[in-house]
């Protein structure tokens, strides 16, 4: 059902209402309120109008009922009688209770009055308390929106934290993976740091044999006739052995350097380097003195270096050169390495990683100690 306006009025003096627009036309049109009376709605701009005039109520009261046909003289005489009668009655009874009633009428109005400054009153607070009604009702859509948006960003961060837990999930497990790799490594590194000492001891050993045999090769090359089958045999037995040996130091430097990297990677095939097999020596019996040839020395390597080394990365297994692509170097490149300080030969560096101005090298069968910078870069001999 649809609401109806609500109207004030006055009446005797005092203002009424609020009252639903047809009870009010009711009353007007039943003549409890005259038409003219002064009306009042927020609509009509805050002014008082009489009610004849706002074209929403009856302009005149209903009239009265049409009058019944006139009865016979002797029985309208007969209530005329009877209606003085009770009209001197009523008179006497009201002399009487006049007093009272003015009195009670008295006091009536003056509790009416009281009740009326208390009903303004109690309507102010009433206005006032619906302001801070309808405050409150607005603070509390507000809190309602506010509430809603909290909720949306509750659950947005709940999902992104659940996210997040199961990332740091992976990112333990793969943090677990790594530091199991790790130990792992490091293991390794260890037991290869051990191995490649032992290693070196043999290799400096085998070293030390290997001069001791050259010697007793050159003594054999300058003096044919002492040579024997039993000595060659012992020095090409020691020369394989030392290139076993040093095939073992470049394939264990090799581990040892991919170990100390973060990342390792497949190691790449390590070349064999192989010594060259001592010529072999006739055994010639002195009677004959049949002479032995001697195979002339290699010719040297070219003195003018191309290149030198500038840093050397012990842990990680490489060393640093000051020339690159630029200078037209290429990965697996191969350069002789000279001291610089007695100009004899160190080893080799093979190109594992060029740059424009500048590439890193395997150190391969290079023992880190021999090899300091400064050294000098030389080009392979065909």
């Amino acid at each position: 059902m649809m609401e109806t306006s609500q109207w004030y009025y006055v009446k005797n003096g005092t203002q009424r209402g609020p009252i639903d627009e047809t009870d009010l036309s009711r009353l007007i049109q039943h003549g409890a309120l005259a038409p003219e009376t002064p009306v009042f709605q927020d609509g009509l701009g805050g002014d008082w109008t009489a009610a004849n005039t706002t074209g929403v109520f009856p302009l005149n009261a209903i009239a009265a009922p049409t009058a019944q046909p006139r009865q016979s003289r002797a029985l309208v005489w007969s209530m005329a009688a009877a209606l003085v009668t009770l009209l001197i009655t009523g008179v006497l009874l009201f002399n009487q209770q006049e007093t009272k009633s003015q009195e009670a009428l008295a006091e009536q109005e003056q509790k009416l009055f009281l009740l009326t400054q208390e009903l303004a009153s109690n309507t102010e607070v009433l206005g006032k308390h619906q302001n801070d009604l309808d405050n409150t009702q607005n603070t509390t859509d507000l809190l309602d929106v506010e509430n809603a948006q909290l909720k949306g960003q509750i659950n947005s961060l709940t999902t992104q934290l659940n996210k997040a837990s199961g990332d740091l999930e992976a990112l333990q497990s793969t943090a677990k993976n790594m530091q199991a790799q790790f130990a792992q490594t490091s293991t390794l590194y260890a037991q290869s740091k051990d191995q490649l000492k032992i290693l070196e001891t043999q290799a400096n050993a085998q070293a030390d044999e290997n001069k001791q045999l050259t010697a007793q090769l050159q003594t054999l090359r300058n003096n044919p006739g002492a040579a024997n089958a039993q000595a060659a045999a012992q020095l090409g037995a020691a020369m394989t052995a030392l290139n076993t040996a040093n095939q073992k130091v470049e394939q264990l430097t090799r581990q040892l350097a991919q170990a100390g990297q973060p990342t390792p990677a497949t190691p790449a095939t390590p070349a064999i380097v192989t010594h060259p097999t001592p010529p072999s020596i006739p055994v010639v019996t002195p009677p004959k003195q049949v002479a032995v040839a001697i195979k002339p020395p290699a010719a040297p390597a070219a003195i003018t270096p191309i290149g030198t080394v500038v840093k050397i990365v012990a842990e990680h297994g490489f060393a640093i050169i000051n020339i690159g692509t630029n200078h037209g170097i290429k990965k697996n490149d191969t350069f002789i390495v000279r001291s610089k300080k007695t100009g004899r030969l160190v080893g080799t560096l093979r190109i594992n990683n060029p740059m424009p101005e500048v590439a890193s090298a395997d150190l391969g069968q290079i023992p880190i100690q021999n090899l300091t910078p400064g050294d000098t870069l030389h080009p392979m001999l065909p």
